[in-house]
């Protein structure tokens, strides 16, 4: 008899996944669905990246951001990786945040949090260069000779060529090496820093704006590790409170024109302008072009821009496709500046003849397929993360039943301790259940949340009064186990199963702060035959010590698997 394991996660769904080797291609094709928000590991874990970026790394595509699922000022700096923009895997830390050099330099008032990372390759001196943000008087740099991990910070700040006495301080910036013909030329001589210059002169305002800051764009050392020669001011012809609310920065060239994007100063804010600044030439340019392209973003703030080469003809700049990426904190079901729970967006942007930038379309059905470059995910014993309760590795890949590879849209929902869930479905194969796998997200939850995987017989069962379920398995997870981002909570189970057997997974707490699930109602997940009509899959709901069920017709939670 054979055994096999389950990830759960208030997504819920039927799969049977293999985990097979990762081949190089050419080519791979790549699908951006607006409706696609929550972006998962291969471990079943949301991805926790704020101010992040995707960037072609080490022959592959690696997303690193700030992660703040610990709810701690600063809880590190994270990468995955992928081959293809579809499937993530994760790295671990750049470098160690919990030594007390690194928290005593990224925590206030040293700093400015260690955020907006962002990862330059110099083939000067053949490393990679991490660079974030770190206040006055310049920005911190780490370099490794991985660009996933082993980052050491240098005694050396990188300073910036304008930044007047008194109170001012760097802010967000952005540094890349200008990639006009794809990938095969990656190393460029046009690497540059675009930073923003926080005024706290013009604090005191009662409401808005906080203060007042403006891009600076500037030339990069060879080695990429510091700043040289002249400042250019980025600002357009209007000259308005626009320009002078500018951050989160991002640069590209296409075609004759350099690119510079950029939101309103609202950090982490549920909805900014998007401003995308063109010219022809950066370093001398007195007055950009400037569009407004999107009022909110689609909920979001922007991060980045990542040139994408048509593989068909890397070397031909003119076929690039480009994508826009974009923390999404609408999305985000806990309150909060930094909120790791929040979801992501990328797409592609469109360009009229002038050069000028399409407005971003928002709507949850904008879908769009491309050739890409395929990436290579270089052997690595950082390739994975380890499951804590089971030791095991790659849980998204390896359940038999699972739902985060199928392109659903997941909404956040903090639903707990409101109420008490009861996801159904059924086992897909006979052998042993060895574990259920679930994403929770709790804002300092100050109890236990109770998972327990039990058989039943039918769906009217829950409506049976005293009715006793068989249980399978149950574990407290407690408060210091979960985090703010939606990571996987994993129940050992050990259980013999029969194809057909009819399974739930409850959920209760005693917690007084809100704990959160990701739902979703799509009609494309099967798990058993229709007992009730309305819907295949069920997920139950009780009010908190009330004696009433609620059914939710076609939801489901996610667990990853069996």
């Amino acid at each position: 008899m054979w055994s096999f394991g389950s990830v759960l996660s208030l997504l819920f769904s039927l799969i049977i996944s293999q985990n097979s080797p990762l081949v190089s291609a050419a080519s791979v094709t790549a699908t951006f669905d607006n409706s696609i928000q929550y972006k998962f590991d291969t471990d079943g874990n949301a991805i926790d990246s704020t101010s992040g970026k995707i960037d072609f790394l080490g022959g592959a595509y690696v997303w690193y951001g700030v992660s703040t699922g610990c709810g701690n000022i600063f809880c590190g700096i994270q990468s995955w990786t992928s081959t293809d923009l579809q499937i993530w895997h994760p790295n671990g830390f750049l470098f160690d945040p919990n030594t007390p050099e690194i928290q005593s330099f990224c925590t206030p008032p040293l700093s400015g949090n260690c955020g907006r990372p962002h990862i330059v390759y110099s083939p000067t001196t053949q490393t990679y260069v991490l660079w974030v943000n770190a206040g006055t008087p310049g920005y911190a740099i780490f370099t490794s000779s991985s660009p996933t991990s082993g980052y050491i910070l240098s005694e050396d700040r990188a300073l910036v060529g304008y930044q007047p006495p008194g109170p001012f301080m760097a802010g967000d910036f952005s540094v890349a090496v200008i990639n006009g013909t794809g990938y095969v030329r990656f190393f460029s001589q046009h690497s540059t820093i675009v930073y923003s210059l926080i005024d706290f002169t013009t604090t005191g305002a009662s409401i808005w704006p906080p203060f007042l800051q403006s891009l600076y764009l500037q030339p990069l050392t060879p080695t990429l590790t510091n700043t040289t020669g002249n400042t250019t001011h980025i600002i357009s012809a209007a000259a308005d409170l626009v320009d002078f609310e500018a951050e989160s920065p991002d640069i590209f060239q296409r075609g004759d024109y350099y690119y510079i994007t950029a939101s309103n100063t609202c950090g982490f804010c549920t909805g900014t302008l998007l401003l995308v600044y063109r010219s022809k030439t950066p370093l001398i340019s007195t007055s950009w072009s400037r569009q407004i392209l999107s009022s909110d973003t689609c909920g979001g703030q922007s991060t980045g821009v990542l040139t994408l080469p048509d593989p068909s003809c890397p070397n031909n700049p003119s076929k690039n496709s480009y994508l826009h990426q974009a923390d999404l904190f609408a999305t985000a079901p806990l309150s909060g500046t930094r909120t790791a729970a929040h979801a992501h967006q990328f797409q592609l942007l469109n360009f009229a003849s002038d050069g000028s930038v399409l407005d971003l379309d928002c709507s949850l059905n904008k879908r769009v397929s491309i050739p890409l470059v395929a990436g290579v995910l270089a052997p690595s014993t950082n390739s994975s993360t380890t499951n804590t309760t089971t030791g095991e590795t790659d849980l998204f890949l390896t359940a038999t039943d699972g739902t985060a590879l199928q392109p659903l849209h997941w909404k956040g929902i903090c639903n707990l301790p409101t109420y008490q869930l009861y996801q159904t479905f059924s086992a897909s194969k006979t052998g042993v259940l060895q574990t259920i796998s679930l994403n929770i997200a709790g804002d300092f939850p100050s109890g236990n949340l109770t998972v327990t995987v039990f058989r039943y017989e039918n769906n009217t069962n829950f409506f049976t009064p005293r009715y006793v379920w068989e249980t399978l398995a149950t574990r407290d997870v407690t408060p210091g186990e979960m985090s703010q981002a939606f990571e996987v909570v994993t129940v050992v189970v050990g259980q013999q199963v029969r194809v057909g057997d009819r399974l739930g997974i409850a959920l209760t707490t005693t917690s007084a702060t809100p704990l959160c699930t990701l739902m979703t109602n799509s009609t494309e997940m099967i798990y058993e035959p229709g007992t009730i009509p309305g819907g295949d899959e069920n997920l139950f709901a009780i009010g908190a010590n009330q004696g009433i069920f609620k059914r939710f017709s076609g939801f489901a939670t996610p667990p990853l698997g069996f």
